[in-house]
């Protein structure tokens, strides 16, 4: 599943692999964040992708598979990140409706994190795991919708900003993918910055990026996770 395969990457895009399971697990990190996520059936198109990744992006673009635990709450996310480092993600609140500048329509929903997060969650042998595997690439921009590199200081140096990306899913056999921004930073700035990221990438609605990004459409992680798992009950 390699969302690059059909684009040559510029050298200011990067590739970061899953090449090592260590874990500094004395550091644990909070990290709040703002976020709008859609979900699609089906293979990443790749016009979708050439759209998302041109070749003057600044980007990073990652494999990795994620161990998602089994739930049944679509406000608590826990998973094991590269499949060994655990983390806990829980919405802070319901979710809100939110209109992006190009019209487009999405559910917003603030989420914390814990990383790692052995001393929140409990594990034992009945818990039940999916494993995701997961085609990621990724832009992020600054309070101006200027774009800027991702590396492990940029956001530090930065302050606040939006990430943005474009994910290539494959779950069981069954391949979905999805576009997703996330805020960083004082919350109070959250929706602006949300706004500015997505009228830097989306542009106006005369792209079709108004008719496909829709609230019904719109979701986190876990409540995609269990409707995967309804519709799969449906089907047997």
């Amino acid at each position: 599943m390699d969302v690059t395969a059909t684009k040559a990457k510029p050298d200011r895009f990067r590739t970061r692999s899953v090449i090592t399971n260590e874990v500094d697990e004395m550091a644990v990190s909070i990290d709040e964040t703002t976020e709008l996520r859609w979900f699609f059936e089906g293979k990443l198109p790749t016009a979708v992708l050439d759209w998302f990744a041109p070749d003057d992006m600044i980007g990073l673009s990652e494999h990795r598979s994620d161990s998602y635990r089994i739930g049944d709450h679509v406000d608590v996310g826990v998973k094991r990140r590269f499949g060994s480092k655990l983390e806990l993600k829980r919405r802070q609140g319901p979710p809100e409706s939110f209109v992006m500048p190009n019209g487009s329509c999405g559910q917003l929903e603030r989420w914390k994190r814990w990383s790692p997060a052995d001393e929140h969650v409990g594990i034992d042998e009945d818990t039940r795991w999916i494993d995701v595997e997961k085609a990621i690439v990724k832009r992020r921009f600054d309070a101006l919708g200027q774009e800027l590199p991702i590396t492990e200081t940029t956001r530090d140096a930065v302050g606040q900003g939006c990430d943005a990306e474009i994910v290539a899913v494959s779950i069981e056999g069954r391949s979905a993918w999805s576009v997703a921004f996330s805020a960083f930073g004082p919350h109070d700035t959250h929706q602006a910055l949300l706004r500015v990221a997505a009228d830097s990438l989306l542009g106006d609605a005369s792209n079709g990026w108004k008719d496909r990004l829709t609230s019904a459409m719109s979701c986190g992680y876990p409540e995609w996770l269990i409707s995967i798992r309804a519709d799969e009950g449906q089907n047997n």
